[in-house]
């Protein structure tokens, strides 16, 4: 803590709560840090309370008395004092008006932010029938080259169609807030990436080779990247050492 801060330990008398805390004293740590120990808190309150209200009384006596002759002058476009008087000269002022409060100023709106706001608005997204649309589209694709392309492409293009759907749903339906950890999870995913490339670096084929070269050192980057976010992450919510870092 601070230099000056101030504890007050209630259960002194019990052993207390704080480190350094002695019964019935007041106690200064090396580094500036009161601790009150004292046993007779509810003694002592009476004391604080008759000292508070005293300050408070002595405070308003010199806003009444600005003159500091012992004369009344009571000012009623104070808020105070005007709240504090009941009679004058005979006339009764209570209860007081109610206090004017200014108003907030009206904000306002700004022409680039509904601006911003129409773009977003035209922004959102395809409706209903766009979606049905793009979705028959696919569909027909996926028909279209099972139809045309030779064996082994139709079954590869069926496991790319079934993976973007899964990854849309497995990234696109998380909340926001949990975006970064689950996505630096999930990319460990890419290790299917990598198997994948693996077979294929043997084939005879060199641009074959070059291209799963390539897909095996992007995938690792993603994986080890992931991973690395994901320990970082973890190691701010840790204590000890993992925090610190």
């Amino acid at each position: 803590m601070k230099a000056g801060s101030v504890i007050v330990d209630m259960a002194a008398g019990q052993g207390g709560n704080v480190e350094g805390s002695v019964a019935g004293k007041r106690v200064v740590t090396d580094n500036g840090v009161v601790i009150l120990g004292y046993t007779d808190l509810p003694a002592r309150l009476p004391a604080q309370a008759s000292q508070l209200y005293g300050t408070n009384m002595v405070n308003l006596l010199k806003l009444l008395t600005p003159g500091k002759d012992g004369q009344l002058r009571i000012d009623f476009d104070d808020v105070v004092q005007r709240s504090v008087t009941v009679v004058r000269e005979g006339e009764l002022t209570w209860p007081p008006p109610p206090v004017q409060v200014s108003a907030a100023p009206v904000v306002k709106p700004d022409a680039s932010a509904a601006a911003g706001s129409s773009e977003r608005k035209e922004k959102q997204g395809l409706g209903t029938a766009g979606k049905a649309g793009l979705f028959a589209a696919g569909i027909a694709a996926l028909f279209l080259v099972s139809a045309v392309a030779p064996a082994p492409l139709p079954q590869h293009f069926t496991v790319l169609m079934l993976s973007v759907v899964v990854g849309f749903y497995v990234i696109g339906k998380v909340h926001h807030a949990l975006h970064t950890p689950l996505m630096s999870v999930t990319n460990a995913i890419s290790g299917i990436i990598v198997v994948g490339a693996l077979l294929q670096v043997t084939s005879e084929n060199p641009v074959m080779q070059v291209l799963a070269a390539v897909a095996v050192l992007l995938a690792s980057i993603n994986i080890f990247g992931g991973f690395a976010v994901t320990r970082r992450m973890l190691a701010m919510f840790s204590r000890g050492d993992g925090a610190r870092k």
